[in-house]
């Protein structure tokens, strides 16, 4: 009889019902806020409060005022003052290295943009993609995306990407340091949650490949197993840039070892859509599409891979300020949702958003698919600021911890105020959050309960010490690509040292 009394207990407690002695301690309440927690279960959005546990999870989000002895026992009170509360931002595809490569290729199309930015971080080491990471990690959190799925650097020379089958392979090789281990340090130490993807770089055998695979998901469980900021590892599918077979079938024996999720950038670009769209098969023969498998752009499609697509079960992301700064196209997400297709929302490359800006994502998202359609009712604001948050999360496989404000997940939340700078009355919460609200209106960014954004101000960074790292960094990138210019020789590239010491490089980031 115990047992089913604890659980009662523990359920009206989450409901917010009652607050016994023996309930989890408050570590932090949110009062007097406008919530939209972008939970089915709950209300669009209310006048009400939030309380979140010492380990970072949300114990209760309710109408209302709070009862007098969550106030009284509560160790932090956060007072909003009627602003609004929301989920945190999630991008389900981003690229956080590349937050130092901003504004280049910026009149080209995907694989001229590919040729503008190597042509400076072919010349970086494992250290300079420590401290790029970082940086984008901090920007992610500085504009409200407090969870990001990321594609991941792989460290190597002499990559040239290939559209059509049949075409000569690439010949590559990866540059010595710890590339990947320094990326995910980069993530944990700006205070972000991640999720881990990884290329597998066709340097060696099959079995090589899939050994430095392994290797590293050893490295990242043991070093942040239990992190809550780790969300987990994920393959960074490559068919669309590989001309072989043996890709599809190299990535889709992987996942299915490892159990883990592939997200494949494919029909992206324009060009050569008939040499791209021959490598879906290649994807179905291989056996790798299933509910963890993942489109990234999804661009360029047709009814027979679409179909085929929502039959496995596969998902795809959508980039929709990127694809405009690259001039990918439109992904007609509509059709896809009428086809039964999930869908997940990124920022992609800070160099090809520029700004993060996951406010101006959703309103370019929403712009384009009304205007392509000529129908006001295709996407909805709710909608669109689902995808963005829960629904992204959905396709990750991780809605249990991130994407809404509910018990049991993380207190990933952002306080954001409509009226400063003013943007005159609210009359729908909702509409005004995702049509008129931006990185200005952002005022607090909280991750797991714990702030780490006070108006434009990191908390416990130091911002100069990472301005002079990047500096520094770019400085060089940008005269080693000065030398090749003038005189087009061989140049080595510097060796990454085998780890970023704390001996050496004291936080930059204040202890977590």
């Amino acid at each position: 009889m115990k047992r089913p009394l604890l659980v009662l207990a523990r359920a009206l407690i989450l409901a917010g019902l009652w607050y016994p002695a023996f309930a989890a301690p408050v570590d932090l309440l949110v009062k007097n806020a406008l919530l939209i927690p972008v939970d089915p279960a709950q209300p669009t959005s209310f006048q009400g409060h939030m309380t979140v546990a010492a380990d970072g999870r949300i114990l209760t989000v309710q109408p209302g005022e709070p009862p007098a002895e969550v106030v009284a026992g509560a160790q932090r009170v956060l007072d909003v003052a009627g602003k609004i509360v929301a989920p945190g931002f999630v991008s389900a595809h981003s690229h956080l290295y590349m937050s130092p490569l901003r504004g280049l290729g910026h009149d080209q199309t995907l694989y001229g943009w590919f040729r503008a930015w190597d042509n400076y971080l072919k010349h970086s080491n494992a250290e300079d993609l420590y401290w790029f990471t970082l940086h984008g990690s901090l920007d992610f959190l500085r504009n409200g995306v407090t969870a990001a799925y990321d594609f991941t650097y792989g460290g190597t020379e002499e990559w040239k990407p290939t559209m059509g089958a049949g075409e000569a392979a690439p010949q590559m090789r990866l540059k010595p340091g710890p590339f990947q281990e320094n990326q995910i340090r980069g993530k944990a130490d700006a205070g972000l949650r991640f999720y881990n993807s990884v290329g597998l770089t066709p340097v060696g055998t099959p079995e090589e490949i899939k050994q430095r695979f392994r290797d590293l998901l050893a490295h990242t469980a043991r070093n942040h197993g239990s992190d809550p900021l780790y969300l987990g590892t994920a393959i960074s599918g490559a068919v669309q840039f590989f001309p072989e077979k043996s890709t599809a079938f190299l990535e889709a024996e992987v996942a299915k070892e490892h159990d883990v999720i592939n997200q494949s950038h494919f029909l992206e670009s324009p060009d050569r859509v008939a040499d791209q769209q021959v490598k879906f098969d290649w994807y179905v023969e291989a056996g790798a599409l299933n509910p963890k498998f993942i489109f990234g752009h999804f661009i360029h499609t047709n009814d027979y891979i679409l179909e085929t697509t929502a039959r496995f079960g596969a998902a795809m992301s959508w980039q929709p300020t990127s694809n405009g700064r690259l001039a990918d196209g439109y992904a007609d997400i509509v059709k896809y949702k009428n086809a039964g297709i999930r869908i997940a929302v990124g920022l992609d490359d800070q160099s090809c958003t520029d700004v993060p800006d996951p406010f101006q994502n959703m309103r370019i998202g929403l712009y384009t698919t009304r205007a392509f359609h000529k129908d006001a009712t295709a996407l909805s604001v709710r909608e669109m600021l689902r995808l963005h948050t829960l629904g992204s999360a959905e396709v990750l496989g991780i809605a249990d911890k991130v994407g809404s404000l509910a018990p049991g997940k993380f207190a990933d939340f952002l306080v954001v105020d409509p009226r400063s700078p003013d943007t005159g009355p609210v009359y729908e919460a909702l509409a005004t959050y995702v049509l008129a609200c931006d990185l200005r209106s952002l005022k607090q960014v909280y991750v797991g309960g714990k702030l780490k954004v006070e108006g434009l101000t990191l908390v416990g960074v130091d911002e100069a010490k990472l301005r002079s790292e990047i500096d520094t960094r770019t400085d060089r990138l940008r005269a080693a690509a000065a030398r090749v210019a003038a005189q087009p020789v061989a140049v080595s590239v510097s060796p990454a040292t085998d780890c970023v010491c704390d001996e050496k490089h004291p936080p930059l980031v204040a202890a977590k």
